[in-house]
């Protein structure tokens, strides 16, 4: 079983909604391109690659004059989230990110509900300490979404993160 595309869809998405987020002049947020060292290819074509070094985040940018990193993640779990799903580098970018005063979080798109959730990196820091303990928690219930997480509206936009980033990181 592949997992490479899973999150294509909400990936799609949240591209659509930077776009016009740069357009209204809210902010300027870019998908991060994964390093890959290319092997083979013919013409335009990639036949054959590796990747280079682990990525680090899946989205950067600028909203309100703060820098901004989130790791998006789509599941098909209607209970909860698998902290297997975000990988230790991840964690640790978002984690320097925090600590250089930038604005870093996750988006978890719960697909069979339809919901997303914006997670601050304070309340992910205190989940993924716990799983690492030996007999922590390894995931997080929907239910502690819905308590110490902010659910994303649609809008005029599909995913209107920045809403909420607005919301909570205003100061």
């Amino acid at each position: 079983m592949t997992y490479a595309n899973r999150g294509m869809a909400f990936e799609s998405l949240l591209d659509f909604t930077n776009e016009i987020y740069d357009r209204n002049g809210r902010g300027v947020i870019n998908k991060r391109p994964t390093p890959v060292k290319v092997t083979r290819s013919k013409g335009c074509r990639v036949l054959a690659g590796f990747f280079e070094k682990p990525s680090t985040v899946d989205y950067d940018g600028v909203s309100m004059g703060k820098a901004i990193a989130f790791e998006a993640k789509s599941v098909k779990n209607l209970t909860r989230f698998d902290l297997s799903n975000l990988d230790d580098h991840q964690y640790k970018f978002l984690e320097k990110y925090h600590r250089s005063g930038g604005i870093s979080f996750l988006l978890v798109h719960f697909t069979r509900l339809q919901k997303t959730y914006l997670l601050r990196f304070e309340t992910l820091r205190s989940y993924w300490q716990r799983s690492k303990e030996p007999k922590g928690r390894k995931s997080i219930p929907i239910n502690d979404f819905e308590v110490y997480a902010y659910e994303v509206p649609t809008t005029t936009v599909p995913v209107d993160y920045l809403s909420v980033v607005e919301k909570v990181y205003a100061a």
